[in-house]
């Protein structure tokens, strides 16, 4: 049977439909490749006051570009001490949300740092149905008015879509709406670029691959697991460029955990040297296609306990790990080194053992510290609940300490009038040198006979 031949008109329609198809397909690659584009690119009309950020394609890989000139992100993520953070060497801050923006990135400017603005998604944990297409135009819109606000601030660095939402939903209405917001971004604002922020594991990386093609570069939060991050979203299918948006100690999800659930925090010394290690290998070592990256948490915050990733003391005194980025940031160390711990003993124990004790009964503690500058030290110690390891939501903010718990002897050592109340707790050390530096370090222990059961993984 022959084929019917099309008709003059019948031709002509086809020819318009794949002129325009073929249109559309190089309008698209043409938009994506002005994203990444080469380093002479310019921009039109920039408004007063502020300084063009861009990715570019380099012989090498990528770089980011701000007012023409290259700029990898050295960072810190959080809230304090900017003045700090600009001292030790860094360019940038990192916001989670524009909630406290105003303040946070007039600072960030008074100090010569650059923001990576958060535009903060709602997780569909909180009870966010992203198939309600209502309340999605409606974060829309508030999002909108947030980038209206911010784009013009001298500060602004990149604005970054949510916040690890990809650790709990594989809804692709989620991830279309991280694109639409991207989408919208680019047309308000082509003069910063736009990210989102995953979570190491990258679950879910599939959809954002496939549904979020606006996204300038990818984000992602990684601590234990940084050192295979490059590879890893290699093998997912990321060709290009990335920015590490959280890094620093061991996560509480992924450190070696006592009998009863509790999770084992390294000291402030180890921090450092396992922070230092990752940087050097995972952002220094893979900048043709890291960007640069944020360490976390520049403040004092409490997350599990106050300590775990807080890199200053309340009072402000740094720890080791502020020494350590400086001298990665400068190539200087600072003048006075935060002190160093060597080991923390009770009971007998070191920290690498399970501690069962007995309810009521003292037990002997021992912080073997030393200061760089052979600086005085003080300790100061606490026992303290600790957390529920199966609570959700995870407490923001630290249990009070147990009274009378501490009796002080000399050189760094105590009796720990262990609680009568059974249930976990954590012996909590301070050192400070007096000029301006801390360590710390903790210990859990559990006072009575834990019930043995199965526990959920924290995370």
């Amino acid at each position: 049977m022959s084929l019917p031949v099309l008709s003059h008109a019948l031709q002509r329609r086809w020819l318009i439909i794949v002129l325009l198809v073929i249109a559309t397909c190089i309008t698209f690659l043409l938009v994506k490749a002005a994203r990444h584009s080469p380093a002479n690119a310019s921009f039109q009309n920039v408004p007063p006051g502020v300084t063009p950020v861009q990715v570019v394609r380099t012989a090498q890989g990528y770089q980011l570009l701000r007012g023409g000139k290259p700029y990898f992100i050295k960072g810190g993520a959080g809230l304090q001490h900017y003045d700090q953070l600009r001292a030790a060497g860094a360019n940038s801050v990192r916001l989670w949300s524009a909630d406290y923006a105003d303040e946070r990135m007039d600072e960030a400017q008074r100090q010569g740092l650059t923001v990576m603005l958060g535009l903060w998604l709602v997780h569909e944990s909180k009870k966010f149905d992203y198939y309600d297409t209502k309340a999605v135009e409606r974060q829309k819109r508030s999002i909108r008015q947030q980038v209206l606000r911010y784009r013009h601030h001298p500060a602004l660095l990149a604005w970054s879509i949510g916040n690890e939402v990809n650790f709990e939903s594989a809804n692709p209405q989620l991830y279309q709406a991280i694109n639409d917001i991207a989408q919208m971004i680019h047309e308000l604002d082509p003069y910063h670029p736009v990210t989102t922020t995953l979570t190491s594991t990258l679950d879910n990386f599939n959809r954002v691959l496939r549904l979020c093609p606006e996204v300038d570069f990818l984000s992602v939060n990684a601590f234990g697991n940084l050192f295979t991050l490059a590879e890893r979203l290699e093998e997912a299918g990321w060709k290009g460029p990335y920015i590490v948006t959280e890094f620093g100690a061991r996560g509480y999800w992924e450190s070696p955990r006592r009998s009863w659930g509790a999770a084992v925090e390294q000291s402030s010394t180890e921090k450092a040297a396992f922070t230092k290690e990752r940087y050097v290998e995972a952002v220094q070592g893979k900048s043709a296609k890291c960007l640069g990256s944020y360490v976390f948490f520049w403040g004092n915050k409490f997350e599990y306990t106050s300590t775990w990733f807080s890199l200053f003391a309340p009072a402000g005194e740094k720890t080791a790990t502020v020494d350590v980025m400086q001298e990665l940031w400068t190539q200087q160390p600072p003048h006075n080194l935060a002190p160093r711990i060597s080991a923390l003993r009770f009971a007998d124990e070191y920290l690498s053992k399970g501690l069962h004790l007995t309810p009521g009964v003292d037990y002997r503690a021992h912080l073997v510290a030393q200061d760089p500058e052979n600086d005085a030290l003080r300790y100061v110690w606490e026992v303290l609940p600790d957390l529920d390891v199966m609570s959700k939501p995870i407490p923001d903010t630290s249990p009070e300490a147990v009274d009378n718990s501490i009796q002080p002897l000399s050189n760094g050592q105590v009796v720990v009038h262990v609680p009568t109340a059974p249930g976990a707790y954590r012996l909590f050390v301070s050192v400070f040198d007096g000029k301006g530096s801390v360590a710390t370090a903790n210990v859990p222990f559990y006072v009575g006979s834990y019930p043995r059961t199965n526990r959920v993984a924290i995370r």
